[in-house]
């Protein structure tokens, strides 16, 4: 009579995916039968059945599936925690806050106000000092002129 191990099947069975439980009892029952024992339904009962095993994932199932090898590349939540959060940006100011203020076309004018402003009063500098000029002329030649007319006529 052939000797069967059912410690060597249990085993096998777990390996395969079995839970402790199911092994034992698949080992039992190919014990029996090897024993020439027949196996009865309530033998039967705790043992999963190919039926029920359909609805449980293979393993090319989950090949589909990322590893975590594959995820460490991603974010973590200790990543995440350097970003700011919706409340840290609500004291910054929004588009509306920002129409308040001047636009680069408002600035672009003003400074094109500022340089023309600044070209005349150079211009005016300018005029300033040749008319000083002109005064000082006017006033030496109108000395020398005097002074040539006092010695003509002495």
């Amino acid at each position: 009579m052939a000797v069967f191990d059912t410690l060597r099947a249990a085993r096998t069975l777990r390996a395969a995916g079995f839970g402790d439980a199911k092994a034992e009892a698949v080992a039992e029952i190919v014990q029996a039968v090897a024993n020439g024992n027949r196996v009865t339904r309530a033998d039967m009962q705790g043992v999963a059945m190919k039926v029920d095993l359909e609805r449980f994932a293979t393993k090319a199932d989950l090949e589909r599936f990322a590893t975590k090898a594959d995820l460490e590349g991603f974010a973590t939540k200790a990543d995440l925690e350097r970003f700011a959060t919706k409340a840290d940006l609500e004291r910054f100011a929004t588009k509306a806050d920002l129409e308040r203020f001047a636009t680069k076309a408002d600035l672009e004018a003003l400074a094109a106000k500022t340089a023309l402003k600044s070209d005349l009063q150079d211009l005016e500098l300018r005029l300033t000092i040749r008319l000083g000029v002109v005064a000082a002329a006017s006033v030496t030649l109108t000395t020398a002129l005097v002074v040539g007319i006092n010695q003509l006529l002495l």
